[in-house]
C-alpha cells in the first residue's frame, strides 16, 4: 500500500481544475506527490497547486480550495526543466 493521502492517484491528466471560487483555473498537466501543474493551451505559464488544497471531484472537475492569485506560477523554462526538455 501506497501513501496516498490526498487521492493524487485518482486524478487523469486533463482533469478541469476549478478555483474556490468557480472559476476555471486549467487542466491537469502533471500530478506530483506534494502539488499539481495545472495549465492551460495557449497560456505561457503553468500554476503549482498543493495537493491539499483538493476539496475533490464533481461533475468530473477537480475542485481545490484555492484561488487563482493564490498559487504560483512556473513559466515556461521552469516547466521545461521539469519535464527535462531543453529550452532554446
Amino acid at each position: 500500500m501506497t501513501d496516498d493521502p490526498h487521492g493524487t492517484s485518482d486524478i487523469p491528466v486533463g482533469m478541469p481544475v476549478i478555483a474556490f471560487d468557480g472559476s476555471e483555473l486549467g487542466h491537469v498537466r502533471e500530478v506530483y506527490p506534494h502539488y499539481l501543474l495545472v495549465g492551460n493551451e495557449g497560456q505561457h505559464t503553468d500554476l503549482e497547486v498543493p495537493v491539499h488544497a483538493i476539496r475533490g471531484v464533481t461533475d468530473g472537475k477537480l475542485q481545490v480550495s484555492v484561488n487563482r492569485w493564490a498559487v504560483s506560477e512556473v513559466d515556461d523554462e521552469e516547466t521545461a526543466h521539469r519535464m527535462g526538455q531543453e529550452v532554446e
